[in-house]
């Protein structure tokens, strides 16, 4: 399924499950601005890490905004937030950018890129992204947008699992007919 517009926006997912213990599995990749992020191709592969990414961007996107990068381009911040997450700054020197890194080793239809995301108030989300290739890019989207995709796609996949998953619990606690002793 694809949710919103390959030329803005968009996640295109395919829930493929393989039996009950494999829901929430299958392919997925993301369009901004034309520009394909993931490959569809890679077959069963776990949706959830990207799902909670996706998610989390869409619920609380103003955290992706510091005054601090206001006068940097693109390539600058990829570069800044790229050595303090996977260069190894040291630990007293790291300065948030975790919320920043957005589909990075969610997945293995995500393997080979980096990818970072970052709110320019108004209303812009920007992907930052280096291919396996090493292509670097920057695209974005209106954030309402951003917002109403992952929407309709986290119901989709939440739906989805709910319908194929087993229970957590094979057999729910409150349904037994056993009686816990009162404590004297």
């Amino acid at each position: 399924m694809i949710f919103g517009d390959t030329a803005d926006f968009a996640i295109e997912a395919y829930h493929e499950p393989h039996g009950p213990r494999f829901g929430g599995f299958g392919r997925m990749c993301i369009y901004i601005q034309g520009v394909c992020l993931g490959d569809i191709r890679e077959n069963h592969c776990s949706l959830f890490h990207a799902t909670d990414r996706i998610r989390a961007v869409a619920a609380d996107f103003q955290i992706l905004w510091d005054e601090s990068l206001a006068s940097l381009s693109d390539t600058a911040i990829f570069t800044l937030i790229d050595k303090e997450l996977y260069e190894g700054a040291a630990p007293g020197h790291r300065t948030g950018h975790t919320t920043r890194d957005f589909l990075t080793n969610t997945g293995e239809m995500f393997d080979g890129a980096k990818t970072f995301v970052v709110f320019r108030p108004p209303d812009r989300l920007h992907i930052l992204f280096r291919l396996q290739d090493d292509t670097f890019g920057s695209a974005s989207c209106n954030i309402q947008t951003f917002r109403n995709v992952a929407d309709a796609y986290v119901g989709w996949f939440e739906e989805q699992v709910r319908t194929t998953a087993p229970p957590y619990f094979p057999i729910n606690p409150f349904d037994l007919d056993e009686k816990v002793p009162d404590e004297d």
